[in-house]
């Protein structure tokens, strides 16, 4: 299936595979059959090169250069994470045509790259519960949260390079675009820099261990 994201980009055809029809509906509709959820957030796990690396079974690792994961780093004035990395996404706006629809939006919006195709879910949803008072009335409210990531890929990024110098070039010359009001800076990292953190808590700060977890389960995906 295609379709057509909002009209702040050019218009430019999406794919979806059959797996992720679920997400083709508007937020509400997709909130009425799992009422036990009051928001939902989605984030976009974009790779370089897009096409998954040859596995080299003999080898034990990537013919090619290692997939690079885009992260952004959040603006050092945000309330919530400040100056920490993450992968792009956002909540889902009940006036977006569909789920896909939002995240190809909340996309563009903070990277200017344009959404050409929906691999895959990656791993399994995040759920969390924050509270909200209402200012009025000093009442407090639970939100539960849902947080679902997909594998993506652009219109602006292609297929593998044979280096890793053509690679770090590559890298260097596309167009993210970011909003200086939400990140300061992106960067394509490997597999090895999101370990260090999980692992180690050393190299680049991710937002939290439990999405710097997800990074690496979207990195174990491509392997297969």
């Amino acid at each position: 299936m295609s379709m057509q994201p909002s009209s702040i980009m050019k218009p430019i055809s999406i794919h979806i595979p059959q797996a992720l029809q679920a997400f083709t509906v508007r937020l509400g509709s997709f909130l009425e059959k799992n009422s036990q959820y009051d928001r939902l957030v989605c984030s976009a796990f974009n790779f370089a090169p897009a096409t998954c690396p040859h596995h080299d079974a003999h080898a034990g690792n990537n013919a090619k250069t290692p997939s690079r994961l885009l992260l952004l780093r959040r603006s050092s004035t945000d309330t919530a994470f400040p100056s920490l990395w993450e992968v792009p996404g956002g909540s889902i706006d009940k006036d977006d045509p569909s789920i896909l629809h939002g995240l190809a939006r909340e996309v563009f919006e903070e990277t200017g790259l344009r959404l050409t195709r929906f691999v895959s879910l990656v791993g399994e949803a995040i759920k969390w519960t924050t509270t909200e008072v209402e200012g009025t009335v000093n009442k407090s409210n639970d939100i539960k949260w849902l947080k679902s990531s997909f594998e993506i890929e652009v219109a602006e990024v292609g297929g593998a390079s044979e280096t890793e110098q053509d690679v770090e070039k590559y890298l260097r010359s596309l167009p993210v675009d970011l909003d200086p009001l939400e990140h300061q800076g992106c960067a394509w990292v490997t597999e090895k820099e999101v370990r260090a953190f999980y692992e180690e808590g050393t190299g680049m700060a991710i937002v939290s261990k439990e999405q710097a977890g997800k990074m690496l389960e979207a990195f174990e995906s491509r392997k297969v």
